[in-house]
């Protein structure tokens, strides 16, 4: 038999004994993994144990298809990986990226090139999620995951850490990001206004019983301010210091958190010689629910604070954190707010839906040295649906919509029609 065919068969075999609970987002997944090896070890277990240690955002999937499981249960070894194919159409102004929505680095559209048809795979990737002794106190876990977005569509790794009695430490998202109340979307960067930076972080979480949970971390020195021929950049030296208070119920399939974070920032002064510190934080409240055991759902996320800029999604990289005060030779921290509303409702174990709403505001301080077409404000709206074939094959179709004002009050927009198809293993 030719032995194409043959793995075709399998393959459509496989996909056709698939859970009716598989779910493109993450969150919602159920009995997609298989085990190769053992067939008297629960299966559930692996799989939660899987989601567990993966990350919580819900197009961040980290769940293979496939899993090895050690004599009496010693350890789970899965290995994965996710195809994401975009077709990408926009028009009005200029979304310079194909793969993130991103509304603060919209651009005039020049004449002629007001919409673009594109394609994208970037956001595909392969994933590493290791357990050795799953069902003990002494659990540790490792979880690496890569995608093709760095220079040229290399690899760039989003995620490697490691977790060991409630402690995880390496590069992955800020404890001070809700990834579990951030709503499912095509789009891979996802609404401009919630909180999301990825990073080296060390951070303890805790079950305190009854439902309640905390974390205390540091998230290593980073900063992004505006800089001028007086006040320039410096190492930074302090690290920041995020927390949150927790409250989950129905089985963790719904939370609230309460979240803060402390951030110093570093700049140096010419004139003077010296260097300076700034004191930036801010407070989040996010989380999701189900309303009242349907299958309609519900995430929200609001932020606000000062010197926080780099935390937002939008924000990130823009020199929003602090800026320098005209003539006065010092830099004053930014005030941010980031705001984030989502609905996602199950119309049947293959069908599900989401729209989501967020906006993120920037108010600069008095004086603020900056230029023109610095970033005020931005919304982004979208309404997606999604189909699951099977566990392995999703497809989906999204409209974005995002909104730029700048401080000059010039005002930019763009409209986005994207498909996708997914395949996980």
């Amino acid at each position: 038999m030719n032995k194409n065919f043959l793995a075709f068969c399998i393959l459509t075999t496989l996909g056709s004994t698939a859970s009716i609970y598989a779910q493109r987002d993450n969150r919602h997944e159920k009995d997609v993994v298989n085990i190769v090896n053992d067939d008297k070890t629960d299966t559930s277990k692996v799989e939660q144990s899987f989601k567990d240690n993966a990350p919580k955002t819900p197009n961040d999937n980290g769940l293979p298809r496939f899993a090895l499981v050690g004599k009496d249960g010693q350890f789970y070894i899965g290995i994965g990986a996710q195809f994401l194919g975009e077709g990408i159409f926009d028009w009005g102004d200029q979304m310079p990226a194909a793969l993130n929505f991103t509304p603060s680095s919209l651009t005039a559209h020049e004449a002629g090139n007001g919409a673009s048809t594109r394609f994208a795979w970037q956001s595909s990737s392969i994933y590493f999620n290791f357990l050795s002794m799953p069902e003990t106190s002494n659990r540790l876990g490792v979880f690496f995951k890569a995608k093709f977005t760095g220079g040229n569509n290399s690899f760039h790794v989003s995620h490697v850490y490691g977790k060991y009695r409630g402690l995880t430490i390496g590069y992955t998202n800020s404890s001070f990001t809700d990834g579990a109340a951030q709503p499912m979307t095509i789009d891979s960067e996802g609404p401009n206004g919630m909180a999301s930076l990825s990073l080296f972080t060390v951070y303890w979480q805790q079950p305190f019983g009854r439902g309640f949970s905390g974390a205390l971390g540091i998230d290593a020195p980073s900063a992004s301010l505006t800089y001028d021929n007086v006040l320039t950049q410096i190492n930074q030296r302090v690290p920041a210091i995020p927390l949150y208070l927790q409250y989950a119920w129905d089985g963790g399939r719904s939370h609230v958190r309460l979240s803060g974070i402390y951030r110093p920032l570093q700049y140096h002064n010419v004139k003077t010689a010296s260097n300076h510190t700034m004191s930036g934080g801010g407070v989040q409240l996010s989380g999701m629910a189900r309303i009242a055991g349907s299958p309609l759902s519900v995430q929200y996320d609001a932020v606000y604070g000062s010197g926080i800029g780099n935390y937002l999604q939008d924000d990130n990289g823009l020199g929003l954190d602090a800026v320098p005060i005209l003539e006065a030779d010092k830099m004053k921290v930014v005030k941010s707010m980031g705001l984030t509303a989502g609905l996602g409702y199950i119309f049947s174990p293959k069908v599900t839906a989401n729209l989501t709403y967020s906006h993120l505001s920037n108010w600069l301080p008095s004086g603020a040295d900056v230029s023109a077409d610095t970033y005020r404000y931005g919304d982004y709206a979208v309404a997606n649906i999604l189909y699951t074939f099977n566990k392995f094959i999703a497809a989906g179709i999204e409209y974005d919509y995002g909104y730029r004002r700048a401080i000059d009050n010039t005002g930019l927009h763009c409209n986005r029609l994207q498909a996708q198809m997914s395949v996980t293993f």
